[in-house]
């Protein structure tokens, strides 16, 4: 009766405290908990439209800095499959996304040790220059937080620049999840969670968006889970500048944590 008093509560509007959404986690079973989370969606908007748009992710490199042990992605600059895509590549990309009816394009990569920020706002002019209509939704936090690192310059200086140079908005990515112990146990050497909301909160005060992830399946728990959302949900009070939220299951295969089965298929319906 509980978790019903709860999804009550949600689809009336009211805002849930952290031990109900740990309960819902825990016990909401996930025919009710997904009628409820239809319920809202049809309080908030029209029920009858849904919206979509046609756009690319681009990796314009994999080699990284940082050796996450959830990360299959990266590449050190002496592995034999380590690259970083030339500008004629990428241009050829955003090209064919074009021809396909794209108007967006996610660009992010690893964290390059080699690269600077002239390199990073040579490549966004050139794309600005040749695609003027295309949204381009590049450099995640750890991106930019390393330049700033890498050049002694403040993040806000940096993300100005970017944007002069043609940044429309930022991804999410490196939110993980947002706790000290997950981010102290698995990625130590990475941006940590008040770096990560400060460079977040810093791109919404100069008028960017941006977006969130949180990486679950691996060895979160679920207090840890809700401790993310409840600080982005903290920040989007502060700011109002994320536009989504990207939940990422957790793959295995390839990284230190390959002995991990990884969500199932509920967990990924209710993440």
């Amino acid at each position: 009766m509980k978790v019903d008093v709860i999804l009550d509560r949600a689809v009336q509007g009211e805002r849930l405290r952290r031990e109900d959404l740990e309960l819902l986690f825990e016990e909401a079973p996930l025919l009710e908990l997904g009628q409820a989370a239809h319920a809202v969606r049809e309080r908030l908007v029209d029920p009858d439209e849904a919206t979509y748009i046609i756009d690319r992710n681009i990796n314009y490199t994999n080699v990284c800095v940082y050796r996450c042990r959830f990360c299959a992605f990266y590449r050190t600059l002496k592995d034999e499959d380590a690259y970083v895509l030339p500008i004629q590549e990428i241009v050829g990309k955003v090209a064919e996304t074009v021809a396909a009816g794209g108007t967006g394009i996610l660009l992010q990569g690893g964290v390059h040790p080699e690269l600077k920020l002239k390199d990073y706002e040579g490549l966004l002019r050139d794309l600005k220059t040749a695609f003027p209509q295309v949204h381009l939704h590049a450099f995640s936090v750890p991106e930019i937080f390393y330049v700033s690192k890498v050049e002694k310059m403040p993040v806000v200086e940096v993300i100005q620049r970017l944007q002069a140079a043609g940044l429309d908005s930022i991804p999410g990515g490196g939110a993980e999840i947002l706790t000290e112990r997950i981010h102290d146990t698995f990625c130590p050497d990475k941006i940590g969670v008040e770096r990560w909301l400060e460079v977040a909160r810093t791109a919404h005060s100069l008028g960017l968006k941006s977006t969130a992830t949180m990486l679950y399946g691996h060895e979160e728990r679920i207090e840890e889970r809700v401790e993310h959302l409840v600080r982005l949900r903290e920040l989007q009070d502060e700011t109002g500048g994320l536009q989504c939220f990207v939940p990422l299951s957790f793959h295995p295969e390839g990284t230190p944590l390959s002995h991990l089965p990884g969500p199932g298929g509920i967990d990924d319906l209710m993440s």
